[in-house]
């Protein structure tokens, strides 16, 4: 047997649900940056929740590995499930319009990056049926193009990435600078056949309209319901089979801000304005939530729009104020019962080493020692004790299994080094031995007296001894 045994194991565990989208927290929210994680956790995580939802928008001119690793990294560790928007960048008033050729730039990309769960859930770009999403015009039939061809290359550089459409503008009408979300899909089918059961989920950007002033009791499509008037269409105007999870990625209600009369006094007053107060917007989540999206099968996550923007273009949404502080909507949701749930994650580990040594004497006890190094989603050892039951050891020989110590975590790109335990009885000869998915060993195991029979010199025997120790 060799002196020392250096081995390479790679075990794939893929737990695979019975369905793609096997979610029970659909809690969730939308953020711009990965500083705002915390609050995410402590809005969607709460009151009984695990493993809620974050939506986030990655654009082609922030393609920073370290920080974007940092954020599924983040995720991972504080169980948010990421959905990720892809966009290009500002030049103007408008987003430039993507090339079929970034496709590979962001396969790529979103490809090195080591996400937490299996199913990793990209976003192809947003609302392309107004023009200042898309370049300053609109082009249904180079939208088609742009979805197909990102799906097909994204699919390609790894079969876990779901791609999604983007939300459509479901109030916008047929206008110099916008084009009903029907028609438009008209053509985007018109162009490439079917395109809309090349995707895995459908994304809905249901919001209260018009005006943004619709109650959560309302229906049709500018409603907070308007995901069912799109799987209607779908379904029977573009006879799409696939059964579409919906992620409703923004809706929401805008609310009237408070503003200091004076720097002087405390007191605040109401500006009148042209949305809801800010008591009565929690009140309409609240309903929405109970009574609406909680209670449909087809929904997997909501993520209203939006965490924290307090400055003037996005203030009315925001649901944290200038101050970092919470708006009522905020403790509201926070306080609704939620689920825990565990998602798919791959487990993937190698051990570099495992060592003991090469012969041993009877009635003895030795250590010996595996080098563990963590390649997979999931941090090992914190769902569940993680540890390599003993398979196939012979009588004559007791070996412990090989595991984590309790409390011991093992994050991705992390190693670790491992002890267990051989016990020699007074039987000597060769046996056999191993862990459960690691491999088979064999060891010799000597009487004492068997040094005292052979003739070694005595450096011989000097190394010998340190060897067995």
């Amino acid at each position: 047997m060799k002196k020392f045994l250096l081995i390479i194991l790679s075990f794939f565990f893929l737990f695979w649900p019975k369905i793609i989208f096997a979610t029970e927290n659909k809690f969730g929210i939308h953020i711009l940056e990965p500083s705002d994680i915390d609050k995410a956790v402590e809005l969607v995580n709460s009151s009984g929740g695990d493993w809620g939802y974050v939506t986030i928008v990655i654009r082609d001119d922030d393609l920073n590995f370290d920080k974007w690793q940092g954020f599924m990294d983040e995720c991972r560790q504080k169980h948010l499930i990421p959905l990720v928007r892809i966009a290009t960048h500002l030049k103007g008033e408008n987003w430039v319009k993507p090339k079929i050729e970034d496709a590979e730039k962001w396969s790529n990309f979103l490809g090195s990056l080591n996400w937490p769960v299996t199913d990793q859930f990209v976003i192809i770009f947003n609302e392309p049926n107004q023009a200042k999403e898309w370049g300053g015009e609109v082009n249904p039939r180079e939208y088609a193009r742009i979805l197909s061809g990102f799906n097909e290359k994204l699919k390609m550089e790894n079969e876990k990435f779901k791609i999604f459409n983007s939300g459509f503008d479901l109030a916008a009408g047929n206008t110099k600078s916008t084009i009903d979300a029907f028609r438009f899909w008209q053509e985007m089918n018109s162009e490439i056949p079917g395109i809309f059961e090349k995707i895995d989920g459908w994304v809905s950007h249901s919001y209260p309209n018009h005006g943004y002033l619709g109650k959560p009791w309302d229906k049709g499509k500018t409603s907070i319901r308007g995901y069912e008037w799109e799987l209607w269409e779908l379904k029977n105007k573009f006879k799409v089979q696939k059964e579409l999870p919906i992620f409703i990625t923004e809706t929401g209600w805008p609310k009237n801000q408070l503003t200091v009369n004076s720097q002087k006094s405390k007191a605040k007053r109401v500006i009148l304005g042209k949305y809801y107060d800010e008591a009565t917007v929690a009140n309409y989540f609240k309903y929405a939530f109970e009574n609406v999206w909680l209670k449909d099968d087809r929904i997997r996550a909501v993520t209203p729009f939006l965490l924290n923007y307090p400055e003037p273009l996005f203030a009315d949404f925001s649901w944290l104020d200038k101050n970092g502080e919470p708006y009522l909507q905020f403790e509201t949701i926070k306080n609704i019962p939620k689920k825990s749930w565990w998602p798919e994650q791959i487990n993937k580990f190698t051990f570099n080493k495992i060592e003991f040594p090469p012969f041993l004497l009877t009635q003895k006890k030795y250590k010996g020692i595996a080098i563990l190094t963590n390649e997979g989603q999931s941090i090992l050892g914190e769902k569940e004790k993680f540890f390599f039951k003993v398979i196939n050891a012979d009588q004559g020989i007791e070996v412990s299994n090989i595991f984590l110590e309790k409390g011991e975590l093992l994050k991705p790109f992390e190693r670790t080094t491992l002890t267990f335990e051989i016990k020699t009885t007074t039987q000597s000869g060769e046996f056999n031995f191993g862990w459960e998915g690691v491999g088979d060993y064999k060891i010799k195991v000597f009487q004492p007296t068997f040094l005292n029979n052979v003739k070694f010199t005595l450096w011989q025997k000097i190394i010998k001894k340190l060897r067995f120790w």
